[in-house]
């Protein structure tokens, strides 16, 4: 069961990912479907010089050596290191390029982004899931950039700051929070999360992780988790079998049919509010809002994809932001003399006079270190980043061909000991020598410079990026200032070692774990209160 099981409610289940229902693909692929339609090297000789990769299974490739999310990271690694910066997996019919080195990203996914920034062809997860609605899956085409343009407009580095007052106010309730409930803390950074990616685009806070509409927005996430699986349902590592009866294989479609009808309604729902909420002068400023009187109408989006567009900013920005939050909470428990270090820079430069502030990040190499380490430990999916290619291409020597997957391969850079020594260590001096955003090293000429790939590459990098750097800095930094995390301990005083696996799903999220989470002085815990009641009695105002 996953983590968004466990919190989502009731909430519609997809086939769970076994063996068994696998190995169905290949039955009916030996009737003749898989000679007919899976290219070959008899039917093209270039397929002689793809990169070179592990050997596959008939049929199935090397879908058992990916199903493993707990595992996968460990594979991809021992595959770099034996075939390459470069190499080929197969999982179906589906080819996939394991891009592992930044120089291999930079000339493909950067250079070449005009036929590498596609998405694979989803039968379940985009065509009927999604309603062909969802940007995260949608083909690189002329309706991807027009949406794209929209987020990018208001999600840009001006525009981001203009969201910084939400991240204020609730990185002061997360820290009012900790001193009430520190015991929480794992649901407390998911509130957080959710909290400033609704506020910022519908302007709907969300008090308490008790709200009705985290549980809608847990719900869409599992069925986001469920689908993004690799090999979990073969329509999907089988595209042509799209063609056949849909109950041959886990009834795939009516699992997508209810997905759709889920998730279109909780996306229809806001934004049909939202749209009342303008006409009648009580919608709060938001991106809904501005995209909303840009009359997406006009540029031929009806409003199945503006919800969806909308909706996918939740998607992007609520448990990914939380998955790091929290994955950096347990760097803490296992590496305190990182935590005290950046503890010290936070004393040296601010004190304890005053809560840290936006402006201060300039003035904390360290702490910024310490994000873009988190972010290369525990990147935010278990699985890379995955593009498509639209022609036929060469790269070094090897053919790449249309229609395969590509996949920017982040756990091998991001563990590469060449790139990063001692790479499965949390290490924040690795950074020190990087005091550039995220950002600004994406549009780096220089493949080397970039600092991690957690925000993706090419023209599907994450337009939120500037928002993400934000929320995730104001609040590591405001619960350093106030706090010490620490191992918990038994009642006979011995230490309680943290659970360090990852939930399943696509997404690395931490299994939960314990921790103590104590107030540095009483000092802190009073200007805490005192922020935290200011921010409450004059409440949350921005972009006014």
């Amino acid at each position: 069961m996953t983590i968004f099981r466990e919190i989502g409610g009731q909430i519609l289940q997809g086939p769970s990912l076994d063996r068994a229902g696998i190995v169905v693909a290949p039955i009916v692929i030996l009737l003749g479907l898989y000679l007919y339609l899976v290219p070959n090297q008899f039917k093209d000789s270039r397929r002689r010089k793809l990169p070179p990769g592990p050997r596959g299974l008939p049929f199935i490739g090397n879908l058992w050596d990916l199903a493993d999310g707990e595992q996968v990271r460990n594979k991809v690694r021992e595959w770099h290191e034996k075939y390459g910066n470069v190499f080929y997996t197969k999982i179906g019919a589906t080819d996939y390029i394991w891009l592992s080195s930044p120089k291999s990203v930079k000339d493909l996914m950067d250079k070449k982004s005009a036929i590498y920034s596609s998405r694979p062809y989803l039968p379940l997860a985009q065509n009927v899931g999604s309603g062909r609605c969802r940007q995260l899956f949608m083909a690189y085409g002329p309706e991807w950039r027009d949406i794209r343009k929209h987020s990018h407009a208001l999600l840009n580095l001006s525009a981001a700051r203009t969201y910084q007052p939400v991240q204020d106010f609730e990185s002061k309730v997360v820290l009012k929070d900790l001193l009430e409930q520190p015991e929480h803390f794992y649901t407390i950074n998911r509130r957080y999360s959710a909290s400033v990616i609704m506020l910022v685009t519908y302007g709907y806070r969300i008090p308490s992780f008790e709200d009705p509409l985290i549980t809608k927005i847990y719900g869409v996430l599992e069925h986001l988790s469920v689908m993004m699986a690799p090999g979990a349902f073969a329509v999907e590592s089988f595209p042509s079998l799209a063609y056949l009866p849909g109950w041959l294989f886990g009834n795939w479609y009516s699992f997508g049919k209810k997905v759709f009808e889920y998730d279109s309604k909780v996306y229809l729902e806001l934004w049909e509010t939202l749209k009342k909420g303008t006409r009648d002068g009580t919608a709060p400023n938001c991106f809904c809002k501005d995209f909303f009187l840009s009359n997406p109408k006009k540029n031929g989006i009806n409003d199945l994809l503006a919800a969806y567009t909308c909706g996918g900013l939740i998607e992007a920005g609520s448990e990914t932001t939380a998955t790091t939050i929290n994955n950096w909470t347990l760097a803490m428990l296992l590496y305190p003399e990182a935590m005290k270090k950046a503890q010290d820079e936070i004393d040296r430069v601010i004190g304890g006079a005053r809560l840290p502030g936006f402006d201060d990040e300039k003035d904390l190499p360290f702490v910024r270190a310490m994000i873009k380490e988190t972010l290369r430990w525990r990147p935010v999916n278990k699985y890379g980043m995955y593009h498509a290619s639209t022609e036929d291409d060469w790269y070094d020597g090897y053919f790449i061909p249309k229609d395969s997957v590509v996949v920017l391969n982040w756990w091998a850079i991001h563990r590469d000991p060449s790139l990063h020594p001692d790479p499965d260590q949390f290490k924040p001096e690795r950074y020190l020598n990087r005091p550039l955003s995220a950002a600004e090293y994406i549009n780096s000429n220089d493949p080397n410079a970039r600092d991690h790939f957690a925000y993706g590459a090419g023209r599907r990098v994450c337009p939120g990026v500037h928002l993400a750097e934000k929320s995730l800095f104001i609040v590591i930094t405001r619960t350093l200032w106030g706090f010490t995390i620490s191992k918990k301990k038994s009642l006979d005083g011995s230490v309680i070692e943290p659970v360090t696996k990852m939930m399943e799903g696509f997404l690395s999220v931490p299994e939960p774990f314990d921790c103590d989470i104590s107030v540095r002085s009483p000092a802190h815990e009073k200007l805490i209160r005192e922020s935290y009641e200011s921010a409450e009695r004059n409440g949350l105002h921005y972009r006014e």
